[in-house]
């Protein structure tokens, strides 16, 4: 696969060739976006087009010792790192920096840094000098969920390139080119929320199945009218893995209620649960809703401060569901 072959993000793909071609290239690009939506991916295509030997109009070519040593994994000019523990340490940054004073014989030198917004500030403005003086020959890319996390003075010496959701139909040709083409595919879609990595991962997964399903029987209960906690609470507690698909599948149901109440049923994502949703919906307001999906949002920016898994699981399925 090339950048031209590369599925979506078309406006941040024609800004970064239209500069790659006319040699207007940046020193340093953050591509930023949600986890999963394929940064990497785009950025490591960018960095073979870079590294490619052929002229500009004609780069990636596939076929130069540039484009086939970066696909064999052995280019010398491209150097990558990604965060060792929580986050990206002073240390490996000192590692790139030592690199990049050395000239390449030819082309240009390309420096990936994943998931950039976990460097430490000791990191980022051990970077920033670098980036104030860049030498001609080199182009640091960067990727990050939250770019306004790194430092303002690291964001205005760079270009912000913010990847986009992708449409449904640009996701079924990801899942497509990816092997996956179950029955499944179009509630992946729906699910994943514009995001490839999300819906790779659910197709065809029967944990995620399992979890819906739990999910759905702690929304409306198992045919009796009462929900029933306890299971998916002991379901989460021993599958860490499947709280943030709760969380999602939670999300989707309150605002599948919403849809309801405001007429607009046409938009479920939850379409084969469309009737316990309305029962659901009859008892629920919109104010109430909204609510719930805060909890469930402040349950998440928990998590990401290593919030107790066990005390997660607690906050979502033990507190009172009904709305």
């Amino acid at each position: 696969m090339s950048i031209h072959d590369f599925i979506g993000q078309k406006q941040v793909i024609d800004r970064f060739i239209g500069q790659f071609r006319s040699g207007m290239t940046s020193h340093a690009y953050v591509l930023s976006g949600p986890s999963g939506i394929g940064k990497k991916t785009l950025a490591r295509e960018m960095a073979k087009t870079l590294l490619c030997t052929e002229e500009p109009s004609r780069a990636p070519c596939g076929r130069c010792r540039g484009c086939k040593s970066f696909d064999a994994g052995s280019n010398p000019n491209f150097f990558e790192i990604a965060p060792k523990t929580r986050n990206i340490l002073i240390e490996q940054i000192r590692v790139i920096l030592d690199d990049i004073t050395v000239r390449p014989a030819n082309g240009k030198k390309v420096y990936l840094i994943q998931e950039a917004d976990r460097m430490t500030p000791q990191a980022q403005n051990c970077l920033l000098k670098t980036l104030e003086e860049p030498p001609p020959y080199a182009v640091i890319l960067m990727t990050a969920s939250n770019f306004e996390s790194l430092l303002i003075t690291i964001r205005s010496r760079v270009v912000h390139l913010k990847l986009g959701r992708y449409s449904d139909e640009e996701m079924r040709m990801i899942l497509r080119m990816h092997g996956k083409d179950s029955s499944d595919i179009d509630s992946a879609i729906a699910y994943s929320e514009g995001i490839p990595a999300r819906a790779l991962a659910i197709t065809g997964s029967k944990s995620f199945v399992e979890t819906r399903e739990l999910v759905f029987s702690y929304l409306f209960g198992n045919g009796d009218g009462n929900p029933d906690d306890c299971e998916l609470n002991q379901y989460l507690s021993g599958n860490k893995d499947a709280l943030t698909d709760c969380l999602n599948i939670l999300e989707s149901a309150y605002r599948d209620a919403m849809l309801i109440l405001c007429g607009k049923t046409s938009s479920l994502i939850n379409w084969d649960k469309r009737d316990k949703l309305m029962e659901y919906a009859k008892k629920s307001s919109i104010q109430a809703l909204i609510a719930k999906i805060e909890e469930l949002n402040g349950v998440r920016s928990q998590l990401k401060r290593y919030i107790n898994h066990q005390l997660a699981v607690d906050l979502v399925t033990l507190v009172p569901h009904e709305v």
